[in-house]
């Protein structure tokens, strides 16, 4: 059994989620809530239109982040006021469902000042300047959210921005940590890849020259600009780059507490992740054996590679996931494990030569004014790599855990949770997940997703296969790791090197991919979200179903409809 997390509210949280009776004194209409959150969401889009676009906001596609130090004191002081704003807002006067928006808003508000005012990210990590163009850029090219030639148009003028981005960047940058420049190299040099190689793909069938020159005009300007800032982290940044990643036990708990609402001190959370990290290497050990039952003893690690070997041929990788994405979709539908929405079908297909990561769900976002289409996107070996590479690459996509990541990014996972989204009441619990480092509740979203890989497993999906929960626990194993390492990294003194060996001999994951993951840790201190949230689900399935009466479908219906909040949000709503 798992202590349970100490989710303390603060007082306020209490009185504005139970429903009562308003107090007397003047306060803000429902209208004026609504015009508040509309006015602040538009803020936001203005000052970081690359997250915005992500989250189906358009009205500033063509403008690229401003970095610079005055827009950060210009942001922080808005900041400031909107949250004095919030505060003046008398929730007993809202409706339910505006009380929710309320209480999450200011926890995202915290998250972003603790961010921006105290941690100074900005000034710490090189790599929120490349996301910025590159997420900018790569919604542009992949969300249909417009005419293609609305979208070029857009790209141009963005990329126009990217000498006064990477000017802020030289400006701003003081002490970062290595790893933190090590890793933004790389991202700089696949930023000039996008728009030298993939960018003009990406708009091939736009048939207007003057566009098509216009686009590659500023896409050669801007790829030279950040060629030369890359060149120059490597040369004169990377030498001297000694700052430390680690963010102290005061900050990792302050983030806690805003984002996720999580009051449980630091120390307390990680005896629960290396408690769940124990448990489930003997769950590993055990199903191993299952594996391995009527053959010679042998150690788990061995008869998982085994697993590892059955896998897709190349060229037949999108076929196997299409099949195992139909079989999830009817599962849930035989078992009746949550009420599917009818009239979206998600897209399974080839990953483009610019998205090409392992496999990637792009579900339309729930404040999209009009649904673009969803896409899942897996990417093959490539046909021009030795053998042995495209081999290593499939094992990745080995039969079990194709299973179990379709189960996390699709169905019942992020597709489907999206599906509900859209018609969650406010804008506010519609938010997609910000991309760290940046603020944004995880846990009621990667939460959700992971817990839904174990769940279809528990329910019966596979027959029964032990290959089958073996694929699970693992990918289960390397979110504990992730716990335990983003913890240990910024509280305890660890170095990625020692997070790196933890996921190698706990997690089982072979030395790159494990140093790739403990570098996350670095610069996403709060990746316990999976876990964490996969483990507060469960309670409250558990609990909900008991005191309500209720079956497993019906909490789940419930769950998915809540939005992206944070847990103990949800489980006040649940309970109320």
């Amino acid at each position: 059994m798992h202590a349970r997390a100490r989710l303390a509210l603060a007082a306020t949280l209490a009185s504005a989620l139970v429903a009562g009776c308003g107090h007397p004194g003047a306060a803000p209409s429902a209208g004026s809530f609504t015009a508040f959150v509309d006015d602040y969401l538009d803020g936001f889009a203005r000052r970081h239109p690359s997250i915005a676009a992500g989250n189906g906001l358009h009205a500033h596609d063509d403008q690229l982040e401003d970095f610079s130090a005055a827009a950060m004191a210009r942001e922080i002081e808005w900041l400031h006021g909107e949250r004095r704003s919030l505060d003046a807002i008398e929730a007993a006067r809202l409706t339910p469902d505006e009380r929710v928006d309320h209480r999450i808003l200011q926890g995202i508000i915290d998250g972003w000042l603790l961010d921006l005012d105290r941690v100074q990210t900005w000034t710490r990590n090189p790599m929120i300047y490349a996301s910025a163009i590159t997420d900018g850029v790569h919604n542009l090219m992949t969300m249909e959210s417009s005419p293609a030639e609305s979208r070029m148009r857009q790209a141009a003028a963005k990329l126009q921005q990217v000498p006064r981005l990477l000017a802020a960047g030289r400006e701003n940058l003081r002490r970062p940590p290595k790893v933190f420049v090590e890793r933004a190299i790389v991202m700089f040099r696949g930023a000039s890849a996008l728009l030298g190689h993939d960018l003009p793909v990406a708009f091939s069938a736009v048939g207007d020259a003057s566009q098509q020159a216009s686009l590659k005009a500023a896409a050669d300007a801007a790829r030279r600009a950040i060629d030369d800032y890359a060149t120059e982290l490597e040369s004169r940044v990377l030498p001297q780059a000694d700052g430390s990643y680690a963010l102290g036990t005061a900050a990792v708990e302050a983030r806690y507490r805003a984002e996720e609402l999580i009051d449980t001190p630091a120390a307390e959370l990680l005896k629960i992740g290396e408690r769940e990290l124990k448990k489930g290497q003997d769950d590993f050990t055990a199903t191993a054996a299952r594996v391995n039952a009527g053959k010679p003893p042998r150690d788990a690690v061995d008869v998982w590679r085994d697993v590892l070997t059955d896998h897709p041929k190349r060229g037949e990788l999108v076929a196997a996931a299409q099949k195992t994405v139909d079989e999830l979709f009817a599962f849930i539908r035989t078992k009746r494990l949550v009420d599917l929405p009818e009239g979206e079908r998600v897209i399974v297909a080839a990953a483009p030569v610019f998205d090409l990561g392992l496999a990637s769900m792009h579900s339309s976002p729930p404040l999209e004014p009009h649904p673009v289409k969803s896409y899942y996107f897996i990417t093959d070996a490539q046909a021009d790599w030795p053998a042995d590479r495209q081999d290593a690459w499939l094992q990745k996509f080995n039969y079990a855990t194709l299973a179990d990541i379709s189960a996390h990014e699709v169905a019942p996972g992020h597709f489907v949770h999206s599906l509900f989204m859209r018609r969650t009441p406010g804008k506010i619990r519609r938010i997609w997940i910000g991309l760290n480092p940046f603020p944004q509740p995880s846990s009621g979203q990667d939460g959700w997703a992971h817990y839904a890989e174990q769940m279809m497993v528990d329910q019966g999906f596979g027959n029964g296969d032990p290959k089958m929960r073996l694929a699970q626990l693992e990918e289960a194993l390397l979110r504990d790791c992730r716990y335990v390492t983003g913890i240990k990294l910024h509280t305890e003194g660890w170095t990625v090197e020692q997070g790196q060996k933890l996921f190698v001999e706990q997690c089982f994951q072979e030395p790159a991919n494990a140093y790739e993951e403990a570098r996350r840790g670095a610069y996403n201190p709060t990746y316990l979200y999976y876990t964490f949230g996969k483990l507060e689900i469960q309670k409250m399935a558990s609990e909900y179903m008991l005191r309500k009466g209720a079956s497993l479908k019906q909490f789940h219906d419930v769950f998915v409809s809540q939005g992206g909040l944070a847990l103990p949000l949800v489980r006040r709503i649940l309970f109320r």
